[in-house]
C-alpha cells in the first residue's frame, strides 16, 4: 500500500499526498487531515531511512518520552533540555512528544514522523526491546536511539553502565565496613537487574555472600521506599542491616524521610544510597550519597549516534561509566558513632 493508492482514493495527485504526509508547503489542514486518516485506514507504513522522502532534510528529531502511570516521571525534562543543546551542534532542532507507555498505538510514530518530517528519533527509557514503539521504528526503518540496549540497522543504543553502577555502591558500602545490606528493588527493567547484578557481583568480591542481601520490592516511588525502611526498621539485633542501596533515588529519600519519622538517623542507624544522581538528593537531610548517570556524555553520544543514523550509518551500543557522588548519608563503620541521649 502506496502513496498512490492514497491519491486514488482521495481523488488526489500523487504529489499532493505526499506532501500531506511529509508536512510540506501547499496542503490545507483539512486535505492534510483526510490524507491522514486515509493512510491509517488503508495501514500506510512510509519507508522514511535516513533522508526526507520529498525535498531536503527538516533538521529535526522527536524525543518521545513515555506517560508512566504508576509514578511521577519527570526526569525528561532536564534530559530534554541536554539532548537539545547536543543536536543543535548538529544543526538539528527538537520536537518533544509524549505517548503512554501501556497502551500505545501502533503507527503513531510513523504518523508523526511524517507529518512533521522528522529526520529520526530519540527513544527514552524505559522504551526498549519488545514495547510496539520500538517495533515500529524499527519496522519502518526511521533513524533512532534508544536507551535500552536495543540495536538494529538504523537504531543506535546509548545506555548508563548500570551494572557498573551497582558495582561502584557494593564496594562504597564495603570500603566502609558494612557487612549487612538490604537493596530496594524497582519495577521489573533492565536498568534494575543489572543494577542489582553489578551490587551482588561487588559483595561477593568483598567476601559476603550475596544470598544474604536482604531484597524488598519497590516501585520506584518515595511511598515504595519509605515502606521499605518501615520494613528494614522493625528488624531488630544481627538480622538488621547497617546499609540500604535503592535502585533510585526517589525510593532512596522515601527511606530517610521515614526513618526520621521512626526516630532513626541516618546514617546513625541506617546507611542509605542511591540511584541517578537527582539534583534534589543534594538538599535531603542528610545530602544523599547516590550513583550518578553522566547525562551530559550520554546526551552526547546519543547525539552523535543518531546523527551517524541520519546519514545511513548502521547501530551501534554504546556503555557509558556513570559516577559515585558521595555525601553524608552513608556512615563509616570502621567509626564507632557516639549515641547522645535525645538520640537513644
Amino acid at each position: 500500500m502506496g502513496i498512490k493508492d492514497i491519491a486514488l482514493r482521495l481523488q488526489l495527485s500523487p504529489s499532493t499526498v505526499s506532501r500531506a504526509l511529509n508536512g510540506m508547503y501547499g496542503v490545507s489542514a483539512a486535505t492534510k487531515a483526510r490524507v491522514l486518516e486515509a493512510a491509517r485506514a488503508l495501514g500506510y507504513v512510509p519507508n522514511l531511512g535516513a533522508k526526507q522522502l520529498v525535498g531536503k532534510g527538516s533538521g529535526l528529531a522527536g524525543l518521545f518520552a513515555p506517560i508512566l502511570e504508576e509514578f511521577e516521571h519527570s526526569g525528561f525534562l532536564d534530559f530534554y533540555n541536554r539532548m537539545q543543546q547536543e543536536l543543535r551542534r548538529y544543526g538539528k532542532d527538537t520536537i518533544l512528544f509524549t505517548l503512554p507507555y501501556v497502551g500505545y498505538t501502533r503507527g503513531k510514530l510513523a504518523e508523526y514522523a511524517g507529518s512533521r518530517g522528522l529526520e529520526g528519533c530519540i527513544l527514552l527509557h524505559p522504551f526498549g526491546e519488545g514495547h510496539p514503539l520500538v517495533e515500529e521504528a524499527l519496522s519502518i526503518r526511521l533513524p533512532c536511539v534508544n536507551f535500552e540496549s536495543v540495536t538494529g540497522e538504523s537504531c543506535a543504543s546509548v545506555v548508563s553502565d548500570d551494572a557498573e553502577g551497582g558495582r561502584m555502591a557494593g564496594r562504597y558500602l564495603l570500603e566502609r565496613g558494612h557487612r549487612s545490606f538490604a537493596y530496594v528493588d524497582g519495577p521489573p527493567s533492565r536498568v534494575c537487574r543489572e543494577r542489582l547484578a553489578g551490587f551482588r557481583e561487588a559483595l561477593k568480591a568483598g567476601g559476603i555472600d550475596p544470598a544474604g542481601i536482604w531484597i524488598l520490592q519497590g516501585d520506584f516511588s518515595g511511598e515504595s521506599g519509605a515502606n521499605a525502611a518501615e520494613r528494614i526498621a522493625e528488624r531488630a539485633g544481627s538480622a538488621r542491616p547497617t546499609a540500604v542501596f535503592c535502585a533510585n533515588d526517589r525510593m532512596a529519600a522515601g527511606a530517610v524521610m521515614r526513618f526520621a519519622e521512626l526516630g532513626l538517623l541516618v546514617p546513625r542507624d541506617f546507611s542509605v544510597i542511591g540511584y541517578d544522581g537527582d539534583a534534589y538528593g543534594a538538599y535531603l537531610n542528610p545530602p544523599l550519597t547516590t550513583v550518578r548517570h553522566a547525562r551530559l556524555s550520554i546526551c552526547s553520544m546519543a547525539a552523535t549516534r543518531l546523527v551517524e543514523m541520519i546519514e545511513g550509518g548502521s547501530g551501534t551500543l554504546d556503555r557509558v561509566r556513570p559516577e559515585l557522588v558521595e555525601r553524608k548519608s552513608v556512615a563509616n563503620r570502621f567509626y564507632s558513632h557516639p549515641q547522645s541521649e535525645d538520640a537513644r
